[in-house]
């Protein structure tokens, strides 16, 4: 008896597995630094091949807005994303999601840089020419979440050299990568933030449009983008997933479409400690915001210094128990 009910029981529990995996679904969201059709065009054939390893429907959810990115992880429309680093410390803050890949460029690089630009038609060839002169120039600006666009150039460039910028600029518009450049090739602009990984994209499909612009400041190595998924994930889909990234590029058509997306040969297992020295950089910036906000009492700021202080000595205790794990 117990050799005919066995079988039909194995039976049963495959059938089960089986319509569990054709259940699952998973949306990746994806920060557009160029256009929604361009990135989508991008990142489809990796997304197709992410649906064939994991057994799993697979779409794209994709916007230049960063904040929206954030908000459909932690209302779970998004399962797993690409974010820069500072757009993921706020996903990681908020519990829900971890990270669990990097970025690893062509050239096994695992950071690039933010850039300012200014067009080659002009006479600035450094960022001294810019700051000798303040109220003469029109300043295209990041993303306040941008890694490269914002948080970087505000701590390196400006925080460090004790420089306001809207006292150094006649004018601060703000924009994503795409957008700045346009503003420094149409005129619009006399200098943006830019990142070496649009550059080099630029560089290898629109050269002519390289000539058009120099750069006239280089950031220090900014660690390359995490990849996150939500934490409440079933065990057995992290790990399809996590295998899935980690092996990604080592098939010749894979290594194709890693090219095409970032200049990229692959990723590599990570965790939320890749964060910290973006939550330094964050946490210097709020500091320095708060002692030059005009608005604020000096209890006022003594109180939100305690705050913030509080929030990332919490935040830090997180990414470095991440390592330790």
């Amino acid at each position: 008896m117990f050799k005919k009910i066995l079988p039909l029981t194995l039976l049963v529990g495959s059938m089960f597995v089986t319509v569990a995996h054709a259940a699952e679904k998973l949306t990746v969201g994806l920060i557009a630094t160029t256009s929604i059709e361009d990135t989508r065009k991008r990142w489809q054939p990796l997304l197709d091949d992410l649906a064939k390893s994991t057994g799993t429907e697979v779409s794209a959810a994709i916007s230049s807005n960063y904040s929206e990115i954030v908000a459909g992880l932690k209302e779970n429309k998004i399962q797993v994303a690409w974010l820069s680093s500072k757009v993921a410390l706020d996903a990681v803050e908020d519990g829900k999601s971890t990270v669990f890949a990097q970025m690893v460029k062509s050239d096994g690089s695992r950071g690039y840089n933010s850039l300012l630009i200014a067009s080659s038609k002009s006479a600035l060839t450094t960022f001294d020419q810019v700051s000798a002169k303040p109220g003469v120039y029109v300043f295209s600006d990041g993303d306040k979440k941008s890694t490269s666009g914002y948080l970087v150039p505000a701590y390196y460039l400006f925080a460090k050299n004790k420089i306001d910028i809207n006292k150094l600029f006649k004018k601060v518009n703000v924009g994503n990568h795409q957008s700045n450049f346009a503003a420094v090739t149409q005129g619009d602009a006399d200098v943006a933030t830019f990142n070496s990984e649009e550059m080099d994209r630029l560089k290898k499909e629109a050269p002519e449009q390289i000539a058009k612009v120099r750069v006239i400041w280089t950031s220090p190595l900014i660690p390359n983008d995490p990849i996150l998924y939500r934490k409440d994930l079933s065990p057995a889909l992290k790990t399809r997933i996590e295998d899935f990234f980690v092996n990604y590029g080592k098939q010749k058509q894979a290594q194709v479409v890693l090219k095409d997306i970032l200049n990229l040969s692959g990723f590599q297992r990570s965790t939320d400690a890749q964060l910290k020295p973006i939550a330094d950089l964050t946490l210097f910036s709020l500091l320095r915001e708060n002692l030059n906000n005009p608005g604020l009492t000096d209890a006022q700021k003594q109180k939100k210094f305690d705050e913030v202080s509080a929030r990332f000595g919490k935040l830090s205790f997180v990414l470095e128990a991440s390592r330790i794990k």
